[in-house]
């Protein structure tokens, strides 16, 4: 009985080592995967900013258009192609930033596009530090604005718009009023995903639990 109470327990502590190597595992993996993001984001915008600088070395434009220097610009569709695992670096140069030049403008435009807004219809900002301001009030009242859309007394064509425009910080929220019986408004989250989420919901959001718990976090920080 005894040797039996021993073998139990043993099995007990091997399973829960063996469960802790994992989840640590797991850890460190997400943690060297936005790493890697964030390596990923600085090494564009030093490019950028050595265009920037040396223009006569560069293909970039000579104009005060700050959109002039991102478009059909490489590095920068690099950051806009990391997608949304990309805002935090972002936000956080912009927040750390002393500047407040064509920079950080462009700062601006990749958290603006990656988050599949528009924040002029918020307030006319004219400089990257403007737009933090605005979109940093933007993301703490998305929670709230997911779920007021959700009860709101208008039809599901027009809360599927509305969810649309919050943008991609958004997605955590939406696939939990959809998860909990609102299912009818999908097609945002669909959208946002780039239609990633379509079908089976619950095995993209086990799939993509990081991204999710990423922008719960950027939302909530």
């Amino acid at each position: 009985m005894r040797k039996v109470m021993f073998f139990l327990n043993t099995v007990r502590q091997l399973s829960v080592v063996i469960a802790t190597i994992v989840i640590v595992g797991s850890l460190s993996s997400c943690s060297k995967g936005q790493e890697d993001v964030n390596e990923q984001v600085h090494s564009s915008v030093n490019k950028i900013q050595q265009s920037i600088d040396n223009p006569a070395s560069s293909k970039m434009s000579a104009s005060s258009n700050p959109y002039d220097y991102v478009k059909n610009n490489e590095d920068f569709e690099a950051i806009i192609a990391l997608g949304v695992a990309a805002l935090p670096e972002l936000n956080q140069l912009l927040d750390n930033s002393e500047q407040d030049g064509l920079m950080e403008y462009i700062y601006a435009i990749a958290l603006e596009q990656i988050s599949k807004v528009d924040m002029s219809k918020e307030t006319d900002w004219s400089t990257g530090k403007e737009f933090l301001k605005t979109y940093t009030t933007y993301l703490k009242e998305i929670p709230d604005k997911v779920k007021l859309i959700a009860n709101e007394p208008i039809s599901d064509t027009e809360k599927i718009d509305q969810l649309k425009e919050l943008g991609t910080p958004a997605i955590p929220y939406i696939f939990n009023i959809i998860d909990n019986g609102h299912q009818e408004l999908s097609p945002a989250l669909d959208y946002l995903t780039d239609n990633k989420s379509k079908g089976d919901i619950r095995k993209w959001s086990v799939e993509n639990i990081d991204q999710l718990n990423l922008l719960t976090n950027f939302v909530e920080k």
